[in-house]
């Protein structure tokens, strides 16, 4: 987070980095690239094995984003895979969320606070939302002139570039049929699982008030926190974001969250 304020490049450079190195890889692999799409029963079992994984995967890029794995170079490994699979790239993901941690349910200065809206709004406006966060944030800490202007322009043209190259790599790799079966069902499963997770448990309740929740009752809930760690003790986490399975949460842990999150904010 301190290198996002103090760095006017943080974003862009790894958004010309990514857009480069995916771009160059695709042109090496356009040669394999065919549009042969043979679907068959198994492809259904596929698309089971997808949706687990993409929930693992939205698992994974969280406790990355909160350097959760132990070993450091492990961690970047992973949170960068995930910010590859994801589309949206370690840096962004982690600087928006240290945002959603610091003001959560901001109405605001929260990337994605989901008072007064439907889920299909929240989902609709989330990422947008998000992208104006930050570039509020990236004046704040820059300024506001025609530089930082420019500055905001090039990282949306190359974010945007690195976007559709990692798609036509996956492509390439997977080829269609995995493509769709695959690697398709298993970004929903990530995009809706995070999506959901974020929304239900920030609701305000009936007097109003906004009480960051967990949910664990239910055949539902105890399923989805088998998949995703214990994501749906989501107030837990939100207490001590440094547990990768927020269900193991001690209320009686002397470390406040301001504290995690202070010693978060330094990396």
């Amino acid at each position: 987070m301190n290198f996002y304020k103090k760095d006017r490049h943080y974003f862009l450079r790894y958004f010309i980095i990514n857009a480069l190195v995916f771009g160059l890889v695709d042109i090496l692999l356009m040669k394999k690239i065919h549009f042969d799409f043979n679907f068959a029963l198994a492809d259904l079992f596929i698309a089971l094995v997808a949706i687990v994984f993409g929930l693992a995967m939205a698992t994974a890029f969280h406790n990355a984003s909160h350097h959760n794995f132990k070993n450091k170079f492990l961690n970047i490994l992973i949170g960068e895979f995930c910010g590859f699979y994801t589309l949206i790239g370690m840096r962004p993901f982690r600087v928006g969320h240290m945002l959603h941690h610091i003001h959560s349910d901001d109405p605001e200065l929260d990337p994605h606070p989901p008072a007064g809206l439907s889920f299909i709004q929240f989902i609709l406006t989330s990422h947008n939302r998000t992208i104006e966060v930050l570039k509020n944030v990236y004046r704040q800490n820059h300024g506001a002139s025609a530089k930082t202007e420019a500055n905001i322009k090039w990282q949306t043209v190359f974010h945007q570039m690195g976007i559709l190259f990692k798609i036509l790599f996956i492509f390439i790799v997977f080829g269609p049929t995995l493509f769709v079966s695959f690697y398709v069902i298993s970004y929903l499963a990530y995009f809706f699982g995070f999506a959901h997770l974020n929304y239900i448990s920030h609701l305000p309740d009936e007097d109003g008030e906004i009480r960051v929740k967990n949910h664990s009752q239910g055949f539902f809930y105890q399923v989805m926190n088998v998949l995703t760690s214990g994501g749906y003790y989501h107030k837990n986490h939100h207490l001590n974001p440094k547990l990768y399975n927020p269900s193991h949460y001690q209320a009686r842990a002397k470390t406040s969250s301001f504290q995690i999150l202070s010693t978060e904010l330094k990396v």
